[in-house]
């Protein structure tokens, strides 16, 4: 069953879905921000069909969200590391993975987070770049087209 497209949907989430949506393709750039980058190694990670994840991995390049580098010719080998787009989806993941942390699970988390260079533990949080206050606290809204009217 082929999915609806999303990219010619107005709203900016649907636009994002299009690209990064699928679950396996999400699982890939976790994994490539993680410092994953050959083919065997997404494989055996995430226990992935090979066809599947050829097929995400070209989605990821064609999207400049990894860039693909050989590495050898014979056979010819490829590897595939996050771009700046790419990086610029950690804080999604993060926050998903703290989401599934919170709501998804009944047993503790199997990860944490820490500096990678001082090991100290770190608890990342959404805030307001101008006051500071966590995203949870403020009241938010939207405006803008997309939303209806209160009438």
């Amino acid at each position: 069953m082929r999915r609806k497209r999303l990219d010619r949907m107005e709203c900016s989430i649907a636009r994002a879905l299009d690209v990064v949506g699928d679950p396996w393709t999400l699982l890939i750039v976790r994994d490539a921000l993680l410092g994953v980058t050959r083919f065997e190694a997404f494989q055996a990670r995430l226990q992935i069909p090979r066809a599947t994840l050829t097929a995400r991995l070209e989605h990821l390049c064609r999207a400049e969200i990894l860039a693909r580098r050989r590495y050898q010719e014979h056979p010819p080998r490829d590897e595939y590391t996050p771009t700046a787009k790419g990086r610029g989806l950690r804080p999604v993941v993060i926050t998903l993975m703290q989401w599934g942390d919170r709501w998804a699970r009944e047993d503790p988390p199997p990860t944490r987070l820490e500096d990678a260079t001082t090991g100290r533990a770190i608890e990342p949080t959404l805030v307001d770049r101008v006051s500071g206050a966590p995203l949870e606290a403020l009241a938010v809204r939207a405006v803008g087209r997309l939303v209806p009217r209160r009438r």
